[in-house]
């Protein structure tokens, strides 16, 4: 759902800028009227401190990104707690993750496996020379479309999914195979995702593991 508040720089104020960084972990009570488009937050508080993130700039822009992302997919207002644990559970991970390979490879792993929540996990079970990324399945053939990858990409998909986060820091990609991949990425969930919109961020991303 969304609120809106004011913010202010001060540390003293229970409104300050520290509790709506991105993907913080607040807590906060708030009146939700259906005449009201957005209400207020009140009696903010952190329910879980990160230690590392917010001292890193290149969590912090990992952090800027997802939150973005998750912004642009998540549509539903009904409670999902899987999906919540799942997001939850994961910047608690990266928030303590020390590997610096682990680290650039995060946002990879969690898209990859975010896709399982959303519904629209691809089916790599069979690999063959064709994958299409608008069907989401490995095909023998080429489709009618330009929504395909094929060869080596195609090869490494069942690799590059067995990844997880406990084993990112043993995948070593170059900054153009990381670049390769989030557009994959990105053009993956355009097709399956409506509305799904350009993200601003991915340029950070780019200019950081350059």
């Amino acid at each position: 759902m969304s609120f809106i508040t004011k913010v202010t720089r001060s540390r003293r104020s229970p409104m300050t800028t520290a509790f709506w960084q991105p993907l913080s972990m607040v807590e906060f009570q708030a009146e939700v009227r259906p005449t009201v488009a957005l209400s207020r937050p009140r009696e903010v508080r952190f329910y879980y401190n990160y230690t590392h993130l917010p001292f890193s700039p290149v969590k912090s822009a990992i952090a800027l990104f997802l939150a973005e992302f998750l912004s642009a997919a998540l549509k539903e207002e009904k409670q999902n707690a899987p999906l919540y644990q799942y997001i939850e559970h994961s910047m608690q991970w990266f928030d303590e993750a020390r590997f610096p390979t682990a680290i650039a490879n995060f946002h990879l792993v969690f898209l990859m496996h975010l896709t399982r929540f959303l519904g629209i996990y691809p089916n790599i079970e069979e690999p063959a020379r064709i994958f299409d990324l608008l069907s989401g399945t490995f095909q023998p053939l080429l489709p009618h479309h330009s929504y395909y990858i094929k060869d080596v990409e195609a090869q490494s998909l069942p690799m590059l999914f067995r990844m997880k986060y406990a084993t990112a820091h043993l995948f070593k990609f170059s900054s153009v195979q990381r670049r390769r991949i989030i557009e994959l990425l990105n053009t993956y969930y355009r097709l399956h995702l409506p509305d799904f919109p350009e993200l601003k961020s991915v340029e950070v991303l780019h200019e950081l593991f350059s």
